[in-house]
């Protein structure tokens, strides 16, 4: 892979300003911490994220709607081939309480740019923002933003009042803690952000409980703007045994009209009598410092758009007039329920060995889709099968300089049950691919 003379300018360019970057923090978080109390118990943290991603397919990027896209299933590394600026995440957080009163108000600000926000960030009243390809959303956005409130009710009522990420599933937007460079083919299908109201409560020191009541920002179908309720439950079972599980529910059904039966065209329409559902349990154990093992398992089902609303909206002809999502009639009096349920299986081990850490994974999940609730373009009433295998390499120096800095080097094999992926034409003639991602991360 010989690197053009613009991308080696472009990358040594974007060194120059991460190394700049770094430099300013460090300064930053120096006169924070000498300044007086309120300040000082106010964070600045964040993340930074360059990566070269190959597809050994090389495949061509189409402009359509569909999610299927240059790398296919790829969320955050959509791009066949070359240089990406992933991720650049700047937060600023306070804590509730201070010194030895963990009780008081407290906030949390996190601002996202970037190639991977593109695909998680929310439409904003915008109807025709899904029907454009992901790659054309503007790259930054708001995903945190709430207050923190923490009150002295039994053991502390942790209250978070705005926008904030969805805890579904295992990997959660935050390349930190994920061990892979890539999100596996269920985070696609999770909620990304939810803003409203959420209460977080141990009724038992091993039992951490989180109940939200708020709107969905960007979820699986996608829709925004819609109530649902969430609940997730975290049980330190032993101290090498963790449980994890939760769901989400509410309303999940959407369509869009073009216009072509004279409706007003890019109206979004909800079907409220039809709810949705998506939840998770997994499993992670951690016999020893070294080793981790997940399993996770997710399943959702999406209400159907029934003959009423149909009615309702004056649509005639619903092939013709919905753009978005492409539903088709699977019986004379309904659309189908869509379908989907996914497992997904983490081996994880790391090292220090003196000169720096040293870890690797291990990721394989497999998912099956029925009428498009992860793929919009999924053929109702057929079943959409997808793996995927993930094997990542990392490395994080110990010296001083560079303590804060992880190399990555991952190699992804991804199969379907039809031809989804692309070839260089751009045409979908592919059930399989390999892509090979490295990825430079720093964190302060």
């Amino acid at each position: 892979m010989k690197l053009t003379a613009r991308k080696t300018r472009f990358f040594n360019y974007f060194l120059c300003i991460m190394l700049g970057v770094i430099l300013s923090v460090c300064a930053v978080k120096k006169s924070m911490a000498d300044a007086d109390d309120f300040l000082s118990n106010i964070q600045l943290q964040g993340t930074l994220i360059a990566s070269y991603t190959y597809n050994l397919a090389k495949p061509a990027a189409v402009n359509t709607p569909s999610y299927f896209e240059g790398n296919g299933n790829y969320g955050d590394n959509w791009q066949p081939d070359g240089f990406a600026v992933n991720n650049a995440d700047i937060t600023i957080r306070r804590a509730p309480g201070s010194g030895n009163n963990p009780y008081g108000v407290g906030f949390h600000i996190s601002v996202d740019f970037g190639q991977n926000i593109q695909f998680y960030k929310a439409y904003y009243g915008d109807t025709s923002y899904f029907t454009t390809p992901f790659q054309d959303r503007t790259p930054y956005d708001v995903r945190k933003a709430y207050i923190n409130i923490n009150l002295p009710v039994g053991s502390g009522l942790d209250i978070h009042i705005g926008k904030e990420q969805e805890l579904l599933g295992f990997e959660a937007f935050n390349p930190i803690r994920n061990w892979n460079d890539t999100y596996s083919l269920l985070t696609a299908v999770e909620p990304a952000t939810l803003t409203g109201v959420f209460l977080t409560y141990n009724f038992i020191p091993a039992l951490t409980s989180t109940l939200g009541i708020a709107n969905t920002i960007n979820s699986a179908v996608p829709i925004d703007n819609i109530p649902v309720i969430e609940l997730n439950e975290s049980y330190a079972a032993t101290g090498m045994l963790t449980l994890n599980g939760g769901f989400i529910y509410g309303e999940n059904s959407f369509f869009i009209t073009n216009g072509n039966d004279g409706t007003a065209s890019g109206k979004l329409n909800e079907d409220n009598a039809n709810k949705s559902f998506y939840g998770y349990i997994n499993a992670v154990i951690n016999p020893d410092t070294d080793w981790s093992f997940v399993a996770d398992y997710e399943a959702g089902l999406g209400g159907g758009i029934n003959d009423s609303v149909l009615n309702n909206a004056g649509i005639i002809s619903p092939a013709n007039d919905i753009s978005y999502p492409a539903m088709a009639r699977t019986s004379d009096d309904a659309y189908d329920k869509s379908r989907f349920y996914g497992i997904a299986g983490y081996i994880h081990h790391q090292h220090d060995y003196g000169f720096g850490l040293v870890s690797e994974t291990l990721r394989e999940a497999a998912a099956y889709d029925q009428n498009g609730l992860w793929e919009t373009t999924s053929i109702p009433g057929t079943g959409d099968r997808y793996i995927d295998t993930t094997l990542t390499l990392a490395y994080q120096p110990s010296s001083r300089e560079f303590k804060d800095v992880q190399f990555r080097l991952e190699v992804e094999h991804q199969g379907s049950n039809q031809n989804v992926y692309l070839d260089s034409n751009g045409n979908q003639t592919h059930s399989q691919q390999n892509t090979i991602n490295a990825m430079v991360l720093y964190s302060f």
